[in-house]
This record gives C-alpha cells, structure tokens and sequence, in this order.
C-alpha cells in the first residue's frame, strides 16, 4: 500500500467522520509515508486520533506506544488495519494489559484502498 492508497483511505474516513458528526473537524497527515494518522477535534477541543496503518506500519516499534500515549492522555484512539491483521492487533494489544484503543478494519468500514499489501 502507498502513499496514495493512505491518502485515498484518509479521504474516506475523513468524510466517513464529519459525515456523522458536523462539529467535528479532522488533521490529517501521511506519516513515514506508510501510514496515516487523524487528529480529531470537536468544536475546537481536542478528542483523539486515529491510526490508518498498512499491514507492515503497525509493526514500527514506536506504534503501540503512540496508542497508548494517546489513551492514556484521555483521548480516543482508533486503529484502523487490513482485516488479515485484525487478530495480531488486538493480541498485541491485550498483551500489554487493558486494551485502550478500539481496533477497526478497513473492510468492516467500507474503507479500502485498490491493494491492502
């Protein structure tokens, strides 16, 4: 998956948001390159992030921090992957205690790019 597959997904999932919440407004930035990352705000206040990440970018050693940084800060956070790597995820994340952050896949969001590779 490249850079414009992440920002095809960004595009989607930005429209998806503000389509079901107007008050919200969203930042957007492709990180590295291979994944992407949305910061959320409602009416200006800051209400969390979401994680679009490619079946290799969530393995970065720094991503899991990044998560739970985030949650334990109060903020949502969403992690979006292919759905093939769903279970490595949330076994990654139950391994580390709680799980903090909501794991989603694309496919379950009808968010998918041409390739998921």
């Amino acid at each position: 998956m490249g850079p414009k597959d992440i920002q095809r997904m960004i595009r989607s999932r930005v429209a998806m948001l503000t389509n079901a919440n107007p008050d919200l407004s969203i930042e957007d930035d492709v990180e590295e390159g291979t994944w992407g990352l949305l910061t959320l705000r409602e009416r200006g206040h800051l209400v969390g992030f979401e994680f679009l990440e490619t079946e290799e970018s969530w393995k970065r050693p720094d991503a899991v921090l990044q998560y739970f940084e985030a949650s334990n800060d109060g903020y949502y956070v969403g992690v979006l992957v292919p759905k093939r790597c769903v279970s490595r995820v949330t076994d990654l994340m139950y391994s580390m205690g709680e799980l903090p952050v909501v794991v989603l896949t694309y496919e379950g969001l009808g968010v998918t790019p041409l390739s998921l590779s």
